[in-house]
């Protein structure tokens, strides 16, 4: 069955299906969704949570294995299943064997980009949506922005003037991470009624070493400048996870462009929400970056995800060679061959 996100919390309410797909490109709004869902597991006794990175050469028999296995702790598990290309290396024969012999310990999670419509009429799609949940995380239009910007602003419990919500929303320009981040520093400001002036004298004193000033930097190939940003950041405490978010959303506004050019770049930049006066700096990154670069960015972008949560690896020294490799590719490859 088709949920729209703003579905999803009263369904969660009242049962939980034994699969749930969340795809997208918007990354904030994936994460909410797919934070929803895992609360709702926990509610309802899922308290494992075994994640598996189904990237190329993934071997999906880990999955079988792990669906078919006794929990060690005797409680219920989510099993999530993240697939960077929205395309299972086994054609999906994994998620159809599981959903035809569902077990009642287990919950999947599978969580993707934006699915096309020949992805969407694959079987093990069609399984999903027979025996689970689909949740479609759609783009929020330009001329929704402002609507969407006012509502988060009310959650926050803020009170926002028509002009400082049009600033607002010109100064995030549809980066709806960047404008949640200016949301909640407006909150811990302790202010309740947002003004414009107010909010110019907000966004005019807050640190531009911020996580978007860090991918901003990286697209714009300025290495040694996100890596300042980058140890800054670190410094003053701020989590991997938001900074690897910003630059993962870029990275994939990226692969939307890669490898188009003229009037049908023209309308890429449109489906991937990049502003006119931002295109620049995405037309820099495209001459720098293959699209087996980008896909390669998002490889290890998973990487640093899965270190940050505690799996194994140093998330910081991965988000550094992740800056390398966004921002000079060349040098990125000259120091794996040197550590090689």
């Amino acid at each position: 069955m088709k949920l729209r996100t703003d579905q999803l919390q009263g369904h969660l309410g009242k049962s939980l299906l034994p699969v749930y797909l969340v795809s997208g490109d918007e990354p904030l709004l994936v994460m909410e969704a797919c934070d929803q869902l895992r609360a709702a597991a926990r509610a309802q006794g899922f308290e494992e949570r075994q994640l598996f990175h189904a990237e190329a050469g993934f071997d999906w028999n880990q999955l079988r294995d792990e669906a078919d296995a006794m929990s060690l702790f005797a409680s219920r598990r989510l099993l999530e299943v993240r697939i960077p290309n929205g395309k299972p290396s086994d054609k999906g024969d994994t998620l159809k064997a599981l959903l035809q012999r569902p077990n009642p310990d287990n919950l999947l999670l599978v969580i993707c980009p934006r699915l096309d419509s020949k992805s969407q009429n694959t079987a093990w799609h069609k399984a999903i949506d027979k025996h689970g949940g689909l949740v479609q995380i759609w783009p929020i239009e330009r001329n929704q922005y402002a609507g969407w910007l006012r509502h988060r602003l009310q959650q926050a419990g803020l009170q926002a003037d028509p002009a400082a919500i049009s600033l607002l929303a010109h100064q995030t320009e549809g980066n709806l991470l960047a404008a949640v981040q200016e949301i909640e520093k407006l909150r811990m400001s302790g202010a309740v009624r947002i003004t414009e002036e107010l909010l110019q004298e907000a966004l005019g004193d807050s640190a531009r070493f911020d996580a978007f000033g860090f991918a901003d930097a990286c697209l714009d190939g300025k290495v040694q400048e996100a890596s300042r940003i980058l140890s800054h950041l670190r410094a003053e405490g701020v989590e991997v996870l938001s900074i690897l978010g910003a630059l993962t959303h870029k990275i994939r506004q990226l692969m939307v462009l890669s490898g188009k050019s003229g009037q049908s770049l023209s309308e890429a930049f449109k489906q991937a929400r990049v502003w006119p006066r931002q295109q620049g700096s995405y037309k820099t990154a495209l001459t720098r970056l293959t699209r087996q670069e980008l896909q390669q960015a998002l490889v290890l972008a998973e990487k640093v995800d899965t270190a940050a949560k505690g799996q194994g690896g140093d998330c910081w020294l991965l988000i550094s060679e992740l800056t390398l490799l966004v921002t000079s590719t060349h040098l990125f490859h000259n120091q794996r061959l040197g550590q090689s």
